[in-house]
């Protein structure tokens, strides 16, 4: 009874939403740790083989690796736009229209945040982001999916959909 007169919550003024450690932690450890055993066998038996294995292992735990880095924060809503990881700030009024888009596979939801840009990508994008090369390589959270939209995936975030919501809305000024 009391749920219902309580009020809703209030979105903070800057949300910030990170990898989700607990998605990318058994790859990018359970791979280091397979390429481990791999360099000690190649070491007593094929070197050739086991030090390809290992470098492929590698390579994924690699690619997983800013589920678990330090910086791990992949997207921000603030008043100035939505600043994306690797891509830049997107300002608020390059923003068309933004939608989530639920999907579910076996009972497990996977949302996405699709976005749609007034103009081109290259033109829309504010205080562009300077990635290290090796960085480039690595697992980002979003993807040009048109040549004025962008999907970005907000299941492998640690912020719910519902948050991500209330924040834009807040700042875009119509429902999403």
């Amino acid at each position: 009874m009391r749920d219902a007169q309580r009020p809703a919550a209030v979105p903070p003024a800057v949300l910030t939403a990170n990898y989700a450690k607990e998605k990318g932690e058994g790859i990018v450890y359970g791979g280091i740790l397979i390429a481990g055993v791999l360099i000690l066998y190649a070491i007593t038996r094929t070197p050739a083989l086991a030090t390809i294995g290992a470098l492929a292992v590698l390579g994924v735990a690699l690619y997983h690796w800013p589920f678990v880095g330090r910086d791990r924060r992949a997207m921000e809503i603030s008043p100035s736009g939505l600043v994306v990881e690797r891509l830049g700030r997107l300002p608020w009024n390059a923003i068309a229209s933004v939608e989530i888009v639920d999907r579910y596979l076996r009972a497990i939801r996977n949302a996405d945040l699709r976005i749609e840009l007034r103009r081109p990508l290259e033109t829309a994008v504010d205080d562009a982001a300077k990635v290290h090369p090796l960085r480039r390589a690595m697992y980002r959270c979003w993807r040009v999916t048109g040549p004025q939209q962008i999907t970005v995936k907000l299941s492998t975030l640690d912020a719910k959909p519902e948050v991500v919501r209330a924040a834009i809305v807040q700042y875009l000024g119509r429902a999403i």
